[in-house]
């Protein structure tokens, strides 16, 4: 029979590994979901409020079933293995979601009243068996630890630092290699088998120490002396609204200094929980042992959260001074976090010491509320339940209420003044800490900090750190429940106007942009027969729905985004570039994630065009994915074209020839189109390319669209069709064999294990093919071929202009106005590179 410390050993590393299992099936189940109820605010708040309603009902049902268990450790071997044999059932039904999705996504439409109670019910039936397997563990294993000792908080603070730290190390495993090597399904299973394993050790140690029976104890030796109890567990629940709050605003703020990548959404979270582990072994050491410590610990905490997070707030407000003062950090990092090691030292400064106070609090709440060991089950159950609970509300209402209303700063400000609240009732309370005056002057005092904190930074604070951009005017800058998004005017080109959300570009009007976004509309409309109907996913500065509303033939547009403010802000973007689109009685907005959408419609459209965010920003790699392309196909009319917008330019080749492939996998005719820099259009449909000339030529010569492609310098037939490079067997040649991208396997997400390999024109041009096997009808060769001249010029040039060489820049766009005299974009780059020279010449210093 094991010594009884080699049992506890052996059982924290079981419990260790379930944390590692919970949070990678958490991770996985979230993402799975997001391809049912979408990536909104509102979708995910609802799978978070599903998975913790699940593990705080869990958690009852648990207490209350560990006080009539005669082997609690048999129990929770048993819990174990169910809830691995029930997170397959859950990883393989919402693998499955486009066989059964289809009875009701009507009912998820965004727009509709059966949206919210829809997605909740999705949510619920899905995650609630195995949530309520995953909440009942702590109070069964608890109680089998605990009553091997009577110092609760020592054994609670030990099970809740190893589950917590197997969460940590379960997130950092699934966020940067689980899912990059196994899949989605396969980080599941494997999370799984782990569970399995989990369960059999724990048999096999009940079988070996016989359910060893520990020493009578009375409640009275085990319990602390406290007034209130019930108002302490009170205050512990509160503190779940305030802790999962101030979570949900962390991530939120430091988002904009980060690359918003998967790798950057597990870095925070990983610090975040490390913190929680920290705390409870500061906890186990030096708090627990001595039980007269744990009431004004308890208290001081609350005081001392509400200090660190104001502190948090300060340096927030100069996160872009820690980012570069710790740029020199090693590079070779980034390759293992796939993100900026200064980012996460910024996360440790600010996450890390809050998080740490958190972590003391519920070892400490546990004892304190236990009233001794009889029923202490149930009541830890409750008291894990109500915290759960509590962390659920907060992040609602952050979301929903303090983020929309408050803004981060205020909202920051009210956390730390609740936390002093709870910090006053805990004293009010108890008449050990009542008695002793210092303890008030202690709450005084933290508000006052809090008060000074307030007046020091002040209320725009974060707003101003957010929002300043050297060169840049602040056109607008709002805070929403989904995002931070900022409008910024440049004095260059008669000036042009970006949107930033989070700290991030999402789309710009410079002239570069303005040819490619415009050419997202024009080209698929152009090679369609008579399309009628057009969707634009992700809209931008609406440079592409703009360019739609030229066609008078094109009777139905609907531009889709999930931000409703980028409708909203669309006014400050030049109107000559956008065509006031908002204002147009044939475009429809929709407020909605794009791949939500379509599940939730049968409409079906001629034209389906879309320009998401680059690929390895978190989430946004189901716009990617052969599944959502099948599910595109299902929305386009006979004849119909779907234009992709393709980062040709990112620096890690491998990238956009995994988007390739993954077009090329889902319809059988693909082509590429690059009009300017490497930003390039790929066109698929289930028809092969078949330009007819003389038809092109009519269609470009409707006033109004003509007009349009004169602006971006693509108003020639021949220079359109010179920015053709391939499709199908000679794009298919040119992108090379491998793997797609797939829901299951979203590799594009894990970009820094793709080798960094930019393409270069050359490589592009000799995996070309020539346009003109693809005209029929009349045409002049070598009109066609001054055409690619003109286009080749302007790669040419592009290509110069990232090695900072002017000279040859300008020599290529010679050339280009050579073959072109007239070409609106090569006159807009002919004036850049003066202004470049001119500013770099010695003459001008």
């Amino acid at each position: 029979m094991p010594a009884p410390s080699v049992t506890f050993a052996t059982l924290l590393v079981v419990y260790f590994c379930s944390g590692v299992a919970a949070l990678t099936l958490q991770v996985v189940w979230f993402k799975q979901l997001q391809f049912v109820l979408g990536s909104s605010t509102v979708s995910v708040s609802v799978t978070v409020a599903s998975f913790f309603f699940g593990l705080s009902i869990g958690s009852l049902l648990g207490g209350r079933l560990a006080e009539r268990l005669g082997h609690p450790l048999r129990a929770y071997a048993g819990l174990e293995m169910l809830l691995a044999a029930t997170a397959v059932g859950v990883t393989l039904f919402l693998r499955s979601w486009a066989s059964w999705v289809t009875f009701f996504g009507h009912l998820l439409d965004p727009g509709s009243a059966t949206a919210g109670p829809v997605s909740v019910a999705v949510s619920f039936v899905a995650l609630l068996p195995a949530t309520l397997l995953m909440g009942a563990t702590l109070p069964v294993i608890a109680r089998w630890m605990v009553e091997q000792s009577t110092a609760i908080a020592v054994r609670v603070g030990q099970l809740y630092a190893v589950n917590t730290l197997g969460a940590a190390f379960g997130c950092a495993l699934v966020g940067y290699f689980g899912i990059s090597a196994l899949g989605v399904t396969g980080s599941a299973l494997a999370a799984a088998g782990l569970d399995v394993a989990v369960g059999l050790i724990a048999l096999s140690l009940w079988s070996a120490t016989a359910e060893r029976r520990p020493p009578a104890t009375t409640a009275d030796e085990a319990a602390v002396s406290v007034d209130h109890p019930g108002i302490l567990g009170a205050v512990f629940a509160v503190s779940g609204f305030a802790a999962i709050a101030y979570e949900v605003l962390w991530f939120r703020v430091l988002s904009s200094y980060s690359g918003q990548s998967v790798y950057a959404f597990s870095g925070m979270l990983t610090v975040y929980l490390l913190g929680l582990v920290i705390g409870s072994l500061v906890c186990v050491r030096w708090i627990a042992p001595v039980k007269e410590r744990l009431l004004p610990a308890f208290a001081g905490s609350q005081l001392l959260l509400a200090t660190l997070a104001m502190l948090s707030v300060a340096v927030l407000g100069r996160g872009r001074n820690v980012v570069e003062l710790t740029t020199p950090l090693p590079a070779g990092w980034s390759l293992w976090l796939g993100e900026s090691p200064s980012f996460f030292l910024l996360c440790v400064l600010v996450v890390l010491p809050p998080t740490v106070v958190l972590g003391v609090a519920f070892p400490v709440a546990g004892e304190l509320t236990s009233r001794g060991l009889r029923g202490l089950s149930t009541r830890l159950g409750r008291l894990y339940a109500a915290n759960t609970l509590g962390g659920v509300l907060g992040s609602l209402a952050t979301a929903f209420v303090l983020l929309p209303r408050l803004g981060s700063f205020a909202s920051f400000v009210v956390l730390s003044m609740l936390n002093v609240a709870l910090a006053g009732a805990t004293v009010a309370s108890q008449s050990s800490l009542r008695r002793h005056r210092a303890q008030f002057r202690k709450v005084a005092l933290a508000a006052g900090v809090i008060a000074v904190g307030y007046s020091w930074l002040g209320p725009q604070w974060l707003r101003v750190a957010l929002s300043t951009f050297t060169g840049a005017t602040v056109l607008e800058f709002a805070e929403t429940r989904d995002a931070t998004l900022t409008v910024l005017e440049y004095p260059e080109h008669g000036k042009y106007q970006q949107i930033l959300v989070n700290g991030k570009s999402y789309a710009n009007n410079r002239p570069e942009g303005r040819r490619y976004m415009a050419a997202m509309a024009h080209l698929p409309l152009l090679l369609h027969r008579d399309a009628r109907s057009a969707l634009v996913i992700c809209v931008g500065t609406g440079t592409t729905v703009g360019a739609l509303t030229t066609w008078p033939r094109v009777e139905r547009i609907t531009a889709v985004d999930l931000l409703p403010e980028v409708f909203r802000f669309a006014p400050y973007f030049d109107e000559r570039v956008n065509h006031r689109f908002y204002a147009n009685e044939r475009v429809r907005k929709v407020v909605a994630d794009g791949r939500h959408f379509l599940l939730t419609t049968d409409e079906r459209w001629d034209v389906v065009t879309l320009e998401p965010p680059p690929p390895h920003d978190a989430g946004i790699v189901n716009l990617y994915s052969e599944d959502f392309y099948a599910l595109v196909s299902q929305h386009l009319r006979p004849g119909g074209i779907l234009a992709q917008w393709v980062p040709v330019d990112i620096g890690r080749s491998e990238t956009w020839r995994q988007m390739m492939r993954a077009l090329l996998h889902s319809f059988p005719h693909v082509s590429l189109w690059v009009s300017n820099r490497m930003e390039g259009i790929a066109i698929a449909s289930e028809q092969p390319l078949t330009i007819d000339l003389p038809e092109l030529m009519a269609r470009m010569d409707v006033a109004s669209v003509r007009q349009d492609l004169e602006h971006v310098g693509l108003a020639s037939p021949a220079h359109l069709l010179g920015t053709f490079v391939a499709a199908d067997e000679a794009l298919a040649r040119l992108v090379t064999e491998g793997a797609g991208v797939t829901d299951d396997r979203p590799t594009l997400e894990y970009h820094s294990r793709i080798p960094i390999a930019p393409i270069t024109f050359d490589e592009l041009i000799r995996g070309s093919e020539p346009v003109a096997e693809r005209v029929i009808g009349s045409r002049d060769p070598e009109q066609l071929a001054r055409g690619r001249q003109a286009v080749e010029a302007i790669w040419r040039a592009h290509e110069a202009d990232t090695r900072n060489d002017a000279v040859s820049m300008s020599r290529w766009i010679d050339r280009g106005l050579a073959v072109e005299p007239g070409n609106a974009y090569l006159l807009f780059l002919r004036e850049s590179v003066a202004d470049r020279i001119t500013r770099e010449s010695p003459l001008s210093q």
